[in-house]
């Protein structure tokens, strides 16, 4: 038997209404970006690190892919090789998108791990042993993941000191570019004091080495023509046990 053609035609237009409306009632995917994600890496990189948390900062942070879509739904995310928060440097992990409590897919995300913090720089250009002074230095927060643990952070601790070796201006400080400026040099005249409870004693002596404040140096004493150990206690000045 033939179906008459608007018979035809009402039962083609009820079967595309109801896949309309079948579609209509479907919830569109949700569509995650990378931006999503990144609070979720930082957190994961960042947690029981050593360091303050002020002071980090994750960098080049990429994620594979870039969008992610997934159902409509409850969405919630799964940490898998959480990366070791204890050391600097590349870090990377696998973050599962779960709609539902059921997993819909998985995103691998790289990115660094840096340290940021306030370290002394120089304002000028210093030679070997110049005296640093307060205007010779500034404190700048700068990346300082990769150099090292000597260096100076004390604006206290550096014045008054002077450098071991040559630095540009915007030069990061490092402890051990720096020394106490030599209070006897060698040759110098010094007076010799040797003391104890009841008794002070000083001769004229002469500097075999040169010291700063609390080294131990070589002296003569000019009286008894005698070479001795004597500690560096002022300008011009060593003291030696009695």
């Amino acid at each position: 038997m033939r179906l008459g053609l608007p018979i035809l035609l009402a039962v083609l237009l009820l079967g595309w209404t109801a896949t309309a409306a079948t579609a209509a009632a479907a919830p569109a995917p949700t569509v995650l970006a990378t931006a999503q994600f990144r609070p979720l890496f930082v957190e994961a990189v960042c947690r029981n690190a050593p360091w303050p948390k002020e002071k980090l900062v994750v960098e080049n942070i990429t994620a594979r892919p870039d969008t992610l879509a997934v159902p409509a739904g409850e969405i919630t995310y799964r940490v898998t090789n959480r990366p070791q928060a204890k050391y600097l440097g590349s870090k990377s992990l696998t973050l599962v998108v779960l709609v539902n409590g059921k997993e819909a897919g998985s995103i691998k995300m790289t990115g660094d791990l840096q340290l940021y913090d306030q370290v002394l720089c120089t304002t000028r250009r210093m030679r070997r042993h110049d005296t640093v002074h307060a205007g010779d230095l500034k404190l700048v927060r700068q990346n300082v993941t990769m150099l090292g643990s000597d260096l100076a952070r004390d604006p206290s601790k550096a014045i008054g000191k002077r450098l071991t070796t040559s630095l540009r201006p915007g030069s990061v400080l490092r402890t051990t570019q720096l020394e106490s400026p030599p209070l006897v040099n060698r040759g110098d005249l010094v007076t010799i004091i040797a003391r104890t409870d009841h008794l002070r004693v000083t001769v004229p002596g002469e500097a075999k080495d040169g010291g700063a404040q609390g080294d131990l140096i070589r002296v003569k004493n000019l009286m008894s023509r005698k070479a001795l150990f004597a500690k560096v206690v002022g300008n011009g000045t060593v003291e030696v046990e009695f």
